[in-house]
């Protein structure tokens, strides 16, 4: 599924790139990774799936029970230790935010 993702933003970027879209660029990707968060929590289902995450991750706090099937869990801090940046990048996520927007000063010269 993430190969499929990122030749579609690939092909998004490169389309927009021209614009000054930084802000918008950064608050899609926030949504992207949000979505694959709870994507991935639910193929859990329940909690304990969650926990033994986070466990692999040597997390030692406060086990919370939340629900895999709410959007508002997706942005839980519990959820974003188990899934941090790392691992986006880990299954292949492209980052738009690296790339160069706002170039379109290059085309139009005064």
């Amino acid at each position: 599924m993430v190969e499929r993702l990122n030749r579609f933003l690939r092909g998004w970027i490169n389309y927009f790139r021209i614009a000054n879209c930084e802000t918008v660029v950064a608050t899609l990707m926030g949504w992207i990774r949000r979505r694959l968060r709870m994507k991935k929590m639910r193929e859990w289902k329940t909690w304990r799936g969650l926990h033994k995450a986070l466990r692999r991750r040597d997390y030692s706090g406060e086990f919370l029970r939340i629900s895999m099937r709410t959007w508002r869990n997706s942005a839980s801090p519990l959820v974003n230790m188990t899934f941090p940046q790392a691992w986006f990048d880990e299954i292949g996520l492209i980052d738009l935010t690296k790339y160069e927007v706002g170039i379109l000063h290059l085309f139009h010269e005064a």
